[in-house]
């Protein structure tokens, strides 16, 4: 009795990671452990990265160099319905609003071989070249962050910051080494996207 009630512990917790429900709840949960190895030590894409966690919160702050001008950067970030095509992580990255320099958005994404489901919004201010994201609606965590550039002193390469607190929403049987290495893996699939749309100009 006591086994089944881990069991249905451990299921239910896989089901708020996929945000999916069906036979390989449990697969799904170990291939997250698999998958989150690669994302020790050194990662090319990533500058520097600074993830601390408190009760349920992460405090992120992540940085990465673009060998690009901000214009060029922010010029991309400012289609994210783009992830989907400029990213094999993103399965779906529909706009459900736009606003011009407001956008809702519907978002599939694999984390960790899993697949999450959120939509969120994201506000554009060209003048500081900042983007406010924020989850209107996720099944693991709740995000609210920053991305905002600093051109490099001759201008032609972008430092893309990514400021965040990220509130689980489920208590998740996984390590906040796990946790560290999906906010990572998404982070650097942004920045893939993002270069792959510059040079695709």
């Amino acid at each position: 009795m006591k086994n089944q009630a881990r069991l249905f512990v451990v299921a239910a917790a896989v089901v708020a990671v996929a945000g999916i429900s069906g036979c390989d709840q449990i697969a799904g949960y170990f291939r997250a452990r698999s998958a989150a190895v690669k994302w020790d030590g050194p990662i090319e894409e990533i500058a520097s990265a600074d993830l601390t966690k408190d009760g349920k919160v992460f405090t992120i702050k992540m940085e990465s160099r673009i060998d690009a001008t901000p214009d060029k950067v922010w010029a991309a970030m400012k289609h994210p319905e783009m992830l989907s095509k400029n990213s094999d992580q993103y399965k779906k990255s529909d706009i459900l609003k736009d606003e011009g320099n407001h956008k809702e958005l519907e978002i599939h994404v694999m984390a960790l071989d899993n697949l999450q489901q959120l939509t969120v919004s994201m506000d554009f201010d060209d003048a500081t070249k900042t983007l406010h994201l924020k989850t209107l609606t996720s099944t693991i965590a709740d995000i609210d962050g920053t991305y905002s550039l600093t051109p490099s002193p001759d201008g032609q390469k972008t430092l893309y910051v990514y400021n965040a607190k990220q509130t689980d929403k489920v208590a998740l049987p996984i390590s906040e080494d796990v946790q560290r290495s999906a906010i990572k893996e998404s982070f650097v699939n942004q920045v893939r996207a993002i270069k792959k749309q510059i040079a695709a100009g």
